[in-house]
């Protein structure tokens, strides 16, 4: 262990330094993934951070897989020597090649690839060590030359006579994934790009552009036919459907979306839109009700909306009870949640329910304020008050003339409603239902039979109130 070290607030004043080889020859033929990877890569060695596989794939927001593939890339390109796969280890290399002496070839063996390959790019001369890459290459894909030499064409077709020898590796490599081995194989696919042009011209008319597709798009419309199945109809509709900057990349993510969803014809994906609006819609109308904002409602669409849309309750009734929650003074959407769970439980889904169970909750609060005056008291109803109500009355089976009654028998109480459940319960106890009853009971002249304390075991108790559940059952 080093006896010695930065601090944290040092690591984060000094600066991660990236190569210009990097730079000039990599970052432009890279995708993004790769070049956060790289540079994320090369900060936690300079850092000496949490500097492990998990943290790295959490950052990035990548899969272990993911991270893999791409250093075995970077392995290819030269930029790093992947010293171990579980757990994955790696080093960064110097990127200077003078420090890393090219692999030795026989002059004669490349003189034919290395004449095809230099007039290929009549404007500027190859230099050693770019002749090295493409040697490398050929010997760890065992691609055929004369393939790999198509290809060259195809990207220069496609990039420009600028274009480097990484982009080159990039598209051979997605190639070589598709089972391209030979120059016919290269022919088939040459002529598949070429087939799909006027597809190709459909879906950029319908994202808004004018300009060509280049290579990673052209792989990208072949994926969403080939591996993900999707026909161009639907296509054209995902592309029509997006919002905002239409680009090829969000098309892409997009129709990544609908295929994780199983969805895959232009009317699902019309549902699906105009699904997820009034969603949006409703999320809206809601927040608005309550009192709250959110400048994203992804998050709330996602936790509150669905779900209550999902358990059956209508547009209305959600808005009902926002607009009740927010004279009741619950004014986000955790305490309207719960709200909402409470009408669910009780099956009140749509507006004319929520209306039901408001009325009876306010002629039930009328009824218990009734009771509070009776007993001389002129306070607001309580959540404990409606509890002691529903037991007198739906549990015990009090009408509300003997509640009532018994209300009077606690004016001058300090605490009515504990007096009152007291008062009631030896009637129920008693088998009295009556107000009569109750008179008669209450009456001076009654004198009640002596009560006779006992005392139990502790088994006894156990058996009786040892199994809550069924407490409610017992015939008493």
């Amino acid at each position: 262990m080093s006896f010695a070290r930065f601090s944290s607030d040092f690591l984060m004043e000094t600066f991660t330094l990236v190569d210009n080889l990097f730079v000039h020859e990599h970052l432009p033929y890279l995708e993004e993934k790769q070049i956060k990877v790289y540079i994320y890569g090369l900060y936690l060695c300079g850092t000496g951070g949490d500097n492990t596989t998990e943290n790295l794939c959490t950052v990035l927001d990548l899969t272990e897989d993911e991270l893999m593939a791409i250093y075995k890339e970077f392995e290819d390109l030269g930029l790093v020597k992947v010293l171990n796969t579980t757990p994955l280890e790696v080093k960064y290399l110097s990127l200077k090649r003078g420090m890393q002496p090219p692999k030795k070839y026989k002059a004669e063996r490349w003189n034919d690839f290395n004449t095809t390959l230099q007039s290929l790019f009549p404007d500027r001369l190859i230099t050693p060590n770019e002749y090295n890459e493409y040697y490398n290459f050929v010997e760890n894909t065992k691609i055929q030359e004369d393939v790999l030499l198509m290809i060259v064409q195809y990207c220069i077709d496609a990039k420009g006579p600028s274009v480097r020898y990484p982009y080159v590796f990039a598209v051979a490599r997605n190639w070589i994934q598709d089972g391209v081995r030979t120059v016919e194989d290269v022919e088939l696919k040459l002529n598949e790009f070429e087939q799909q042009s006027d597809e190709m011209r459909e879906v950029l008319l319908a994202l808004g552009r004018k300009s060509g597709a280049d290579i990673e798009e052209k792989q990208a419309l072949r994926k969403w036919k080939r591996s993900w199945g999707y026909e161009l109809p639907a296509i054209l509709t995902a592309a029509k459907l997006m919002r905002g900057g239409k680009t090829f990349k969000k098309l892409d993510a997009k129709l990544d979306e609908y295929y994780r969803m199983n969805i895959f014809s232009s009317e699902e994906m019309k549902e699906y839109v105009a699904y997820r609006e009034h969603l949006t819609e409703l999320a809206i109308a809601i927040n608005k009700t309550i009192g709250v904002y959110y400048e994203s409602l992804e998050h709330v669409i996602e936790v509150y909306t669905i779900p209550w849309t999902t358990k059956g309750f209508s547009d209305d009734a959600l808005l009902k009870i926002a607009h009740y929650c927010f004279v009741s003074g619950v004014r986000n959407l955790e305490g309207m949640n719960t709200i909402v769970g409470k009408f669910y439980s009780q099956g009140y889904l749509t507006a004319e329910g929520v209306d039901e169970f408001v009325s009876a909750g306010l002629k039930q609060d009328g009824k218990i304020k009734e009771i509070i005056e009776r007993t001389g008291g002129t306070r607001n109803v309580t959540a404990k008050d409606r509890e002691f109500y529903r037991t007198w009355s739906v549990t015990w089976g009090f009408d509300d003339s003997v509640i009532l009654y018994a209300a009077e028998l606690a004016v001058g109480k300090t605490f009515s409603m504990p007096f009152m459940n007291q008062l009631l319960s030896g009637w129920k106890n008693a088998g009295i239902t009556t107000v009569d009853g109750a008179k008669k009971a209450s009456s001076p002249k009654q004198h009640p039979e002596t009560y006779t304390e006992r005392s139990y075991t502790d088994d006894e108790l156990k058996s009786l109130f040892g199994d809550i559940e069924n407490f409610d059952n017992l015939d008493v």
